[in-house]
């Protein structure tokens, strides 16, 4: 299996000085389950951001606040630490979780990520793309200063040059994850699937405006807060809502082509 080595730069570019939680990563992530008060029907998986174990997933209420606007859903608290990036493992131990709730007969499954954790979810559908009914990227890490600054200097995501399809791998997952965005980006107003919420005071924040031509502009949700749980949670809480207001009288949109 190839290994995603170069994600280590993630740890640079987030500039934290915590001590990431890596765990033993020749054994599957640990997952928490919320499950719902009622008969289940959707499945959202919640990646974390990189300082993140099960605990601070915990903590920071995601799981119970997901719950409370889709009392139908399970909520999968996946303890997806920098480790299973570094060694390469990230993609299929998800696809493994994906495929596991699509045999228990989920009628959605989603997927929920903050930080560290959004990056995996734009990562997993560049790897698996169309495998998951809905996407949800809190202040997602969208790569280091080089392939920012590559966007930007070219115009935006829609005069950006994608490189061909590839599998991702520790040379080209950066150009790969954009890839995947300007494919979303496709559709007409973006990916219906996709949602994008952020603080206005998140570090991340400056780097969303390359992102939102792939995000129809409705589910763009932003507020007052930074690069931190207490502000995600609630911008989490009235993404869930909206999603359930906008879908009402339709399914979820269509997935853009790989």
């Amino acid at each position: 299996m190839k290994r995603f080595g170069r994600i280590a730069v993630v740890a640079v570019a987030l500039a934290l000085t915590a001590c990431y939680p890596v765990r033993d990563t020749s054994r599957p992530p640990a997952v928490r389950l919320v499950t719902a008060p009622q008969a289940s029907q959707r499945m959202v998986l919640v990646l974390p951001g990189i300082a993140d174990n099960l605990q601070s997933l915990e903590a920071g209420g995601i799981g119970r606040a997901i719950r409370e606007e889709w009392p139908d859903a399970d909520v999968a608290l996946i303890e997806m630490t920098i480790g299973y990036y570094k060694d390469g493992r990230a993609m299929p131990e998800l696809h493994e979780i994906v495929r596991a709730a699509r045999e228990k007969g989920y009628r959605q499954v989603w997927i929920v990520g903050a930080s560290l954790g959004g990056m995996g979810a734009l990562l997993y559908d560049a790897t698996f793309p169309c495998e998951v009914d809905g996407i949800v990227l809190l202040a997602p890490f969208l790569g280091d200063r080089r392939v920012l600054d590559e966007v930007r200097k070219a115009g935006g995501l829609s005069h950006w040059q994608a490189p061909p399809a590839a599998t991702p791998g520790p040379d080209n997952w950066q150009s790969q994850m954009w890839r995947r965005a300007k494919a979303w980006s496709s559709h007409p107003g973006g990916d219906q699937r996709v949602w994008l919420a952020y603080g206005d005071r998140d570090k991340f924040a400056p780097n969303m405006a390359l992102l939102t031509p792939a995000v129809p502009p409705k589910h763009v949700i932003t507020g007052p807060g930074i690069h931190e749980w207490t502000s995600w949670t609630p911008l989490a809480s009235q993404v869930f809502a909206d999603i359930d207001r906008e879908t009402m009288s339709r399914d979820v949109g269509a997935c853009s082509a790989p």
